[in-house]
């Protein structure tokens, strides 16, 4: 019996990248460098390793590789091949990924729990390359039953597994699943209304959002503080289900996590917790190379949000409480550890407040943020009253909470007007393609609600849809004052309702009361 190991690194991602002539490896690198030769019974570790999407190439495949996740498909293929020739009965196998190379390996689960393993003893390259694309174009895309594709072809034997609910199935089994940081994002995204129109959903959607019973134990290590919209996280949908499983999140953003800055500290915090996890199922690895690994729950966290993404969506996760009760359940302690002593540079992490029956809050909410974090925890099925005061500016039209749509007339409002007119052009172009994450530049962000009303926003969406779109957080009008009764938990958000990428011209701020009443 052997150790299997596959490694599937994030876009862009290559064992030798840089910044500034520094080696910054992602966390899948330094799993995939750590892992001994043997392990403690003197059994056989072998290890695959495969750069993200984008990572190679001409300047077009990298730029088509690492923003809308081309390529991909060959990379499960890849992975697939590999552990088909390499893979004896009893060997166990161990597969790490971060960002897209989480999906990829995710992926590659799925397909081997829907396709098994093909023997491809004795076939020249054609044949060869030939079967394995069946097995994932036919057997996993298309959900085809083996006898269609697979003819007379030789598969692997495979194992009698008890699932977690009893039942008993025969696959090959994952022995273990670790994943950083999940990205299903492919293809053009959905805002991007007419480019979206080129894309191909059945193409780029993902199957595997809940964890086959095939994967023995599994562990997903999730970024808290990633705002990105196109980096939205794929979560198991019946984590909660699987005592095997532990789906935790972590102080940092996308790479804070997965790894991939100079600052390691907090990335180190998920490295070391997936090695030991890992460890724990039977994984050997180098221990003078772990010792290199020096988690800091005060670390850098970094800024995602520069570049290009400047200019693109950003979004709140659903995050779950901070909060001590939900360590070791939903959360790793990093993030609890960070929360009662942050860093010098930033006075607070996520403080958390949940309201009593008649308790109140006041936060204050900036018109030039497009997000602002109240640090209020709304509970389901429970009733709030929000009451706000005070004026703000967007450029120079002078409104309250409830927007610009109070009988004053600026001049700048005839930009509001055209907004408003293209606004109605995007409901129509929504309506016609089905696409209600569709953003036109320059209509407002919320087309039902007054431009610069205050806009209430409860980051409760949970996994994208299956293509990597955003699923909507529960939003409503706030205006001068309002009561609702969240469908499900989540911090509470709020903004002026202006368009996307022209806050930078807003002034001043509203006072928001928060009370809870049922």
């Amino acid at each position: 019996m052997r150790n299997l190991v596959v490694c599937a690194d994030g876009t862009w991602n290559t064992p030798d990248q840089k910044e500034n002539d520094i080696p910054v490896p992602t966390n899948v690198v330094k799993i995939f460098n750590c892992v001994a030769n043997s392990d403690k019974d003197g059994r056989e570790q072998l290890r695959y390793y495969h750069p993200g999407v984008g990572a190679d190439g001409t300047w077009w495949e990298k730029l088509a590789g690492g923003g809308f996740g081309v390529g991909l498909g060959k990379n499960i293929r890849s992975a697939y091949k590999w552990l088909c020739e390499h893979y004896r009965p009893g060997d166990r196998i161990y597969l790490f990924g971060f960002s897209r190379g989480a999906y990829t390996v995710r992926s590659l689960a799925g397909m081997i729990g829907k396709c098994g393993l093909l023997d491809l003893s004795g076939l020249d390259d054609d044949e060869l390359w030939s079967r394995v694309k069946a097995a994932y174009e036919k057997g996993y895309r298309k959900r085809k039953p083996k006898k269609e594709w697979a003819k007379k072809w030789a598969f692997h034997p495979e194992e009698r597994i008890t699932c977690e609910n009893g039942e008993k199935k025969r696959y090959i089994p994952i022995y273990f699943l670790g994943v950083w940081d999940t990205v299903g994002a492919l293809g053009v995204p959905n805002n991007l209304a007419v480019l979206n129109l080129l894309d191909n959903v059945r193409r780029y959607a993902f199957h595997d959002t809940e964890l086959g019973c095939n994967v023995i134990h599994a562990r997903h290590a999730v970024a808290i503080d990633e705002k990105r919209a196109s980096f939205s996280p794929t979560l198991w949908s019946n984590a909660g289900k699987r005592k095997r499983v532990k789906q935790l999140w972590f102080p940092g953003v996308h790479a804070n996590v997965g790894g991939g800055y100079v600052d390691t500290g907090l990335s180190d915090i998920a490295l070391k917790w997936m090695v030991d996890e890992a460890a724990a199922a039977g994984l050997q690895f180098r221990k003078e190379m772990l010792k290199q690994i020096t988690p800091y729950t005060l670390g850098v966290l970094y800024d995602s949000m520069n570049g290009i993404f400047k200019h693109l969506r950003a979004t709140p996760r659903s995050v779950p409480a901070i909060v001590k009760r939900n360590v070791g359940k939903k959360l790793h302690e990093s993030a609890i550890e960070r929360q009662q002593m942050p860093p010098i540079e930033e006075p607070h992490y996520h403080d958390t407040y949940f309201l009593k029956k008649g308790e109140s809050l006041e936060v204050a909410i900036y018109a030039m943020q497009p997000w602002n974090e109240t640090g209020i925890y709304l509970e389901a099925g429970k009733e709030y009253r929000f009451e706000a005061s005070g004026q703000w500016m967007d450029r120079k039209i002078k409104c309250g909470p409830e927007g610009a749509d109070d009988g004053e007339f600026y001049i700048e409002e005839i930009f509001h007007m055209a907004g408003t007119l293209w606004g109605k052009i995007e409901e129509l172009y929504k309506k016609v393609t089905k696409n209600e994450a569709a953003d036109f530049i320059g209509s407002r962000r919320e087309e039902r609600i007054p431009w610069f009303a205050l806009v209430g926003s409860i980051a409760n969406g949970g996994n994208p849809k299956k293509d990597g779109t955003p699923a909507p957080h529960e939003t409503f009008k706030i205006g001068k004052k309002c009561r609702h009764t969240p469908k499900k938990s989540g911090y509470l958000y709020a903004y002026a309702n202006d368009a996307w990428n022209f806050y930078s011209n807003n002034r001043g701020s509203v006072k928001l009361k928060v009370t809870r009443i049922g």
